[in-house]
């Protein structure tokens, strides 16, 4: 009997656009469960028809149902606009001066050859739209494939080590791949984690994206120590910015950390990246003195410092991006990771699930917005002290 493999767990981070975003973000992001509700829009047009009946007065109205079609071609597709269009037209057929049903004197043939035109019209605009709506989700798919391909959800545990993470680009954007990377990997050298920062956030930067995340992948397998995996993907994006104008070149930061299966301890090299904060009875920054960001090694004269740090069983390893930190609000404050951290960590809550739901209630709280793409990876070491290695 084979095994079943769990698959991994969302962290939320494909179409988070439409998580939590408000109604209009939801119904031009193609929302289906906010779209349902805009399916019967059309049926303010048949608001005069009983009014009608029950007072002639309100025959002036009438127009309104010719509106019916075209409505619904908003919304629905070409079968129930053509529905809508028939209904409409038997019904003007129904007046006293065609079929003479209802007493309509405004209603004749001439009417329903109007009403006929103007169905037939909406049928096909229905079909148009159809067809376009279909290639953009298809678009929209093909786009997110490509977020999971470069950058998958981290599973809610890697070996005996507790995950979280976030995954959210700046407000209005289309919520897909950006500027921010990160990866964990379980290696014969440890767990090793990289969050990074490309400079910029747009669908560009999708390169530099994947081929730092496909850089750090190789690496981590072969190079002995942090030192040298910083240099692999500094080499990377120098090889990327070979043959572009001063302009053009691009550079990212990174946090690499590494968690060797022997040793009760963690190590941090930091390039140009906002240091990562170790949980313990307290909060405190693993920050070495960072090296230039990748891309600018050039400007950085002295070698690459990495920090070791003791680490004990239940500790937590928090790594962000600036994003995240620098996000204000309206009075311009940034967003006080440190501070909440500490708050929640002193009140006993050290799931790094747990965790992540509190800030990000800190977050909309304080109604912070996101200038930048934003990133947070929550790593618990397990309580056990005979872990397994990596």
């Amino acid at each position: 009997m084979g095994s079943s493999v769990e698959p991994p767990e969302d962290q939320g981070s494909t179409r988070s656009y439409l998580a939590k975003g408000n109604l209009t973000n939801r119904v031009t992001g193609g929302d289906p469960h906010a779209l349902l509700w805009l399916r019967l829009l059309p049926l303010v047009a048949l608001v005069p028809v009983p009014l009608i009946m029950l007072n002639p007065a309100w025959l002036r109205y009438s127009y309104l149902i010719f509106a019916f079609p075209a409505l619904t071609a908003l919304v629905n597709g070409p079968v129930p606009t053509a529905v809508a269009a028939f209904g409409v037209s038997f019904f003007v057929a129904s007046g006293a001066n065609a079929l003479g049903l209802l007493p309509l004197p405004a209603s004749g043939w001439t009417d329903v050859g109007v009403a006929l035109a103007v169905g037939g019209l909406s049928v096909g605009l229905a079909w148009i739209r159809d067809r376009v709506v279909l290639r953009l989700l298809d678009m929209t798919n093909v786009a997110e494939t490509t977020q999971r391909a470069i950058m998958p959800d981290l599973p809610g545990h890697i070996g005996a080590y507790e995950v979280a993470s976030v995954y959210r680009t700046p407000e209005g954007s289309p919520g897909l791949v950006g500027g921010d990377f990160f990866d964990i990997q379980r290696t014969d050298f440890g767990l090793r984690i990289v969050v990074g920062d490309i400079q910029g956030h747009d669908l560009s930067m999708v390169r530099i994206t994947e081929a730092l995340l496909g850089s750090f992948r190789e690496g981590v397998l072969d190079d002995a120590d942090l030192r040298s995996l910083a240099d692999r993907m500094e080499r990377r994006v120098m090889l990327d910015n070979r043959d572009r104008s001063e302009w053009d070149q691009t550079f990212a930061t990174a946090a690499l950390i590494e968690i060797p299966p022997d040793k009760p301890l963690v190590r941090v090299v930091l390039c140009g990246h906002p240091a990562p904060l170790l949980v313990q009875n307290s909060v405190t920054s693993l920050s070495p003195k960072p090296r230039p960001p990748l891309g600018l090694a050039e400007f950085g004269s002295k070698p690459t410092e990495m920090l070791e740090t003791p680490l004990w069983p239940g500790d937590l390893i928090v790594a962000f991006t600036d994003g995240l930190i620098e996000a204000r609000n309206k009075d311009g404050v940034m967003f006080p990771l440190f501070t909440h951290l500490s708050e929640h960590v002193a009140a006993g809550h050290r799931s790094p699930k747990e965790l992540r739901a509190l800030l990000r209630a800190d977050f909309h709280k304080g109604r912070f917005i996101r200038a930048d793409d934003l990133s947070l990876v929550i790593l618990r070491v397990p309580e056990d002290t005979d872990r397994p290695a990596g």
